[in-house]
């Protein structure tokens, strides 16, 4: 196989170690996905997931310092790194975390009350472990230190698992109160276990003799990675924001029951991680011609992927309305965003990434700033015309249509790729999807989508299927 090959064997085994780790993530996230909503109730788990919303925007408060290491080393073998620079690197990245994390417990200790005061201090000590398991982690990925990082993932994935089954257990046979402050204790705990995990692991980058820094240096990982931080803000945005809609808007049973449908998503996502964990690295190794090369088929495996995950559709929603019947209302909500998921994974796995390999951070902020607007827009629209959350999904979902094309029109125009096929089967086995759920008898339609699924593949990319199993086990 040639070297310049993005879907080299070496990526492949990089690719199947990450997602080793994230089988146990997937499983912990089953557990405390189906689990929790039934052991705390519909409002307490409302306000959990009001802290994982607001969760997701801790890594902002590294400004940027995160992701300029990430760009500038990506590639790099571990070796490689000067560690006593790198303790430079770690001691002010830590310091920066503690005391803001410390600010922000303090205020939101003398300003809140209720829940709001709970939820915004364990958020002030998330900020801490957090940025640090994220910091330690891109010295993983850019390294290519995926076993260790898969390890990693599937203890975190472990304690969750075990901590929720433990709740289980106590309300089950002990008729033991679970509220949600119990549970959101126990997960920031576990974070910083984890957290003090890595800083030993990384203890030759973290103690010990350092290089004096400057403030240059700072300044420059911040000038390199503020524009990657704020497109990631922006993507996460995008992805988030019907939610924050629903939440500001909607009362927090309403919330609850729209999130446990993001919740569900978020399982069949996890499947998708491990290939955008790996491909920054692979594809910041690659000529620019390669990637031209192979920026196509890589959209349309992660397409295929994503239509092939929504499978899990069918029975999830029997589970649901056995085990959860409270959250019924959440499956007209799943069936609507499910099909957006092909849209926003080829975004965020590919094109995001080729966009930082290529250097062109900036121009997919700017892009991303234009979908974030659009967002709120169409949003706002379907909040005020028709006020309910299936309205705000379905604007979503549309939005979402929009970013993949005005993501992909870079390469539209400046490398020439085909990009009709990729998306008429994106909006064919969208609509398919759409059609065949309204079909009340599950295995039927079930048995129905996986026909069309592999109908339509092979319709489309038959000769390409039989490519890339080819280049993959070595066949000629």
């Amino acid at each position: 196989m040639a070297k310049e090959e993005i879907v080299s064997k070496k990526t492949i085994g990089s690719i199947l170690k990450v997602a080793a780790g994230n089988l146990f993530k997937l499983a912990a996230g089953i557990l405390v996905g189906f689990l929790l909503p039934k052991i705390i109730g519909v409002t307490d788990y409302g306000y959990y997931k009001t802290f994982t919303l607001y969760a997701s925007y801790v890594g902002l408060f590294h400004f940027g310092f995160a992701d300029g290491i990430y760009l500038k080393y990506g590639g790099k073998n571990y070796d490689e790194l000067d560690k006593e620079s790198f303790r430079f690197y770690t001691l002010f990245l830590m310091g920066l975390e503690f005391s803001l994390s410390l600010v922000g417990a303090t205020i939101a200790f003398l300003t809140l009350s209720g829940d709001l005061k709970f939820i915004f201090v364990c958020l002030a000590v998330y900020l801490l472990s957090a940025n640090a398991i994220n910091y330690y982690q891109i010295i993983s990925q850019i390294t290519g230190r995926f076993q260790e990082l898969s390890r990693r993932m599937a203890i975190q994935s472990m304690f969750t698992a075990f901590s929720v089954v433990v709740l289980w257990l106590l309300h089950r046979f002990s008729d033991c109160a679970i509220s949600y402050q119990i549970y959101t204790v126990i997960y920031v705990g576990i974070f910083a276990l984890l957290a003090v995990w890595y800083t030993f692991t990384y203890r030759d980058i973290t103690f010990g003799r350092r290089k004096r820094g400057t403030k240059e240096e700072i300044f420059e990982f911040v000038r390199l990675g503020f524009p990657l931080m704020v497109a990631n803000l922006c993507s996460m945005l995008i992805l988030d924001l019907d939610r924050q809609f629903v939440r500001v808007l909607f009362d927090t049973d309403t919330y609850a029951v729209y999130a446990f449908a993001y919740n569900m998503l978020g399982m069949i996502m996890t499947a998708m991680t491990a290939i955008s964990t790996v491909l920054y690295p692979t594809l910041k190794k690659t000529d620019e011609e390669t990637l031209k090369n192979n920026y196509g088929m890589l959209t349309k495996a992660v397409l295929i992927l994503v239509f092939a995950c929504l499978s899990v559709y069918f029975p999830l929603c029997q589970f649901v309305r056995w085990f959860l019947p409270n959250y019924v209302g959440s499956l007209p909500i799943f069936r609507i965003i499910l099909p957006g998921l092909a849209a926003s994974s080829a975004v965020t796995i590919v094109m995001h990434n080729y966009y930082k390999a290529l250097g062109k951070e900036m121009n997919f902020f700017l892009k991303s700033i234009l979908i974030l607007i659009l967002s709120a827009l169409a949003n706002y629209a379907a909040y005020s015309v028709f006020k309910t959350t299936e309205a705000i999904s379905i604007a979503s979902v549309f939005v979402l249509v929009v970013w993949y094309l005005l993501m992909e029109s870079y390469f539209i125009r400046h490398d020439r790729i085909k990009w009709g096929k990729n998306f008429l089967y994106l909006l064919l086995m969208g609509a398919g999807f759409y059609a065949i759920t309204v079909w009340d008898v599950w295995w039927a339609a079930m048995l129905l989508y996986f026909a069309l699924l592999i109908g339509v593949t092979f319709s489309f990319y038959g000769k390409e299927i039989g490519a890339i199993l080819r280049k993959t086990f070595g066949k000629r």
